[in-house]
């Protein structure tokens, strides 16, 4: 089984989201990380991406654009994630419809070498559908991120692996997997 993601068959509202993404982090105004910072949080992040769905060892053809507000830094997390396509489960199963999913996490970070970060993250996943993959609304986050600093402006770039699961509370648990990469500021 190949592994492989054809970016040129990526949707055009996943390009779009993905110029601006880089047009925030190219154009924003250099100032001191205080000056960064959201203006009811001096220790908080904000990050957007676009990430794909897999399942073991291959790609579900799913698209996921994630926004996420880091507080404290990065110890918390409440993330916002668009499932903006149908996925598929095997080679021609249909599993999913295009949905929301909604993260509240704590998050540990367990290693931090010069520019880069290790994060491990547990907490509470809420998804606006209950389809083939997962059977509750409800369910549990995991999180295991690689983040690395870009200036001394607070700007990152973090890789994530996430796995929602309702930790086999009800059968079946299919759960939900995907991969992001998200810019900070």
């Amino acid at each position: 089984m190949s592994v492989r993601l054809d970016f040129a068959k990526l949707p055009t509202r996943v390009w779009l989201t993905l110029l601006c993404v880089a047009a925030l982090v190219a154009f924003e105004p250099g100032a001191t990380r205080a000056e960064d910072s959201i203006g009811f949080c001096i220790r908080c992040n904000v990050l957007v991406g676009v990430g794909a769905t897999y399942r073991l060892f291959g790609w579900t053809d799913g698209v996921v654009v994630p926004l996420t507000l880091e507080l404290d830094e990065s110890r918390w997390e409440l993330g916002a994630f668009r499932m903006t396509n149908a996925q598929r489960y095997r080679e021609n199963d249909h599993a999913t419809n295009p949905y929301w999913g909604f993260t509240a996490m704590r998050r540990w970070q367990v290693l931090h070498r010069s520019r880069g970060r290790l994060y491990l993250g547990f907490g509470a996943n809420y998804r606006s559908e209950i389809d083939y993959l997962e059977t509750t609304r409800w369910n549990f986050a995991y999180l295991v991120a690689a983040r690395f600093d870009l200036d001394s402006h607070g700007r990152l770039l973090e890789l994530g692996i996430h796995h929602w699961s309702n930790f086999w509370i009800k059968q079946p648990n299919r759960g939900q997997d995907f991969l992001t990469l998200s810019f900070g500021f």
